[in-house]
């Protein structure tokens, strides 16, 4: 099969991957100064980076391993990158800090995952994770006083009455916050809300196994490795890895954790039919692992299919333009993440025909009429992802590998 030259690696796409490793062993290091030696466009290098939300490591790793090839003028752009990105998570993570202390004032549980939290636990540092907004999940029938209390902060809901809204036919993918002033944004996540758990998400049981995490000097409580673990893999699996960043978050996780109990996250995903997805997003980290164990690479060469879409994902992740997924794609992609024919069907069937905030905001219908818009949704992912245009959803052509 021949590919296309827009199909094939870049230098700057290889690049962000070999930076985007957790561990850059002397063979790592010398590819990345081979890669520099080549022809590579520093203005694209930057844009993929920021597109695929890898800044921060990439400005690290450039510095570390390779400030000798480097002209002043591009050391001094990656430092002061870098500077940017710690200054401003700092400030997230403070911010967090205050909005949990708030919570837990008014007899709120809010349990964060992602952004600092994840920073700290999987790379060290929360300097070297990018993010945007703060995650905390809170239960669903919390959210009201939630609201009030996100109000009270300063923050304005980006849909004001979504709270009150009828959510058994209307689920909101997430409850957004902004705060104007500071250029802040929070979403709260709430059982509800986490539609792309193939079986609901149990955030009683969640909520028994919390860990404490130092963020900004204070101690906050998140969920165990394992349940970590699982919630990233289902929120990549959402985003269909689309992102260099989640697929990061996974081996710098995995790096940070390697004696993770495989027997509990593998329990845990079966709960809630999301094996397939741990499957798929555990071959995706040993795909930046340096040194990967034997015997995770052999559970996960046992399911042929997973072992297939995290290829055809790496293949995309280092693919020069790769193309959009349509809608089509889209549908039958989520279909395989599954183990089942028919939990596959159900399941993309389910995030194809459930409404959610963005079809409330693009078509607007009183009250009488939500039940609509199980019907018009499928219409408007047709609209904006297309039917066609996409790659062969289990494409067998491996990815080219970064040695």
């Amino acid at each position: 099969m021949v590919l296309s030259s827009d199909a094939l690696p870049s230098p700057e796409k290889q690049l962000l991957v070999c930076c985007a490793r957790p561990r850059i062993d002397a063979a790592a290091a010398d590819q990345i100064r081979q890669l520099l030696n080549s022809p590579v466009d520093w203005e694209r290098l930057f844009l993929e980076a920021a597109n695929q939300s890898v800044t921060p490591l990439v400005c690290r790793q450039l510095c570390l391993v390779a400030s000798d090839q480097l002209d002043s003028a591009r050391l001094e752009r990656l430092r002061e990158a870098g500077r940017g990105f710690a200054l401003r998570n700092l400030l997230l993570s403070a911010e967090l800090v205050r909005i949990l202390n708030l919570f837990q004032s008014e007899g709120l549980q809010a349990i964060p995952y992602k952004g600092p939290v994840l920073a700290i636990e999987a790379y060290g540092d929360v300097a070297l994770r990018e993010f945007e907004d703060l995650d905390l999940i809170v239960r669903h029938r919390a959210i009201a006083k939630a609201d009030e209390v996100m109000i009270g902060l300063g923050y304005s809901p980006k849909f004001p009455g979504l709270v009150s809204a009828n959510t058994r036919v209307l689920a909101p993918g997430e409850y957004v916050y902004r705060h104007e002033s500071r250029r802040m944004m929070v979403e709260l996540h709430t059982e509800r809300t986490l539609r792309h758990f193939p079986r609901p998400a149990d955030t009683d049981d969640l909520s028994t196994r919390l860990v404490a995490v130092p963020v900004g000097g204070h101690e906050v409580r998140t969920f165990s490795p394992e349940d970590t673990f699982l919630l990233l893999s289902i929120h990549g699996s959402k985003h269909f890895w689309e992102e260099l960043a989640w697929v990061a978050d996974l081996a710098w996780f995995l790096h940070a954790y390697p004696d993770l109990d495989w027997d509990q996250v593998f329990r845990r995903a079966q709960a809630v039919r999301a094996h397939r997805m741990v499957t798929i997003s555990l071959a995706l980290a040993l795909w930046l692992s340096s040194s990967p164990p034997e015997e995770l690479l052999a559970y996960v060469r046992s399911d042929p299919l997973a072992n297939s879409i995290a290829r055809t994902i790496e293949h995309r992740l280092l693919a020069r333009s790769p193309r959009n997924l349509g809608a089509m794609a889209r549908f039958h992609l989520r279909r395989h993440m599954l183990e089942g024919s028919l939990e596959g069907w159900r399941y993309s069937l389910r995030l194809a025909t459930q409404p959610s905030d963005d079809d409330w905001s693009a078509m607007p219908l009183p009250p009488p009429l939500v039940p609509l818009y199980v019907a018009l949704r499928p219409l408007r992912l047709l609209r904006k992802y297309g039917v066609s245009g996409a790659p062969r959803l289990v494409d067998r052509l491996p990815a080219k590998r970064i040695e």
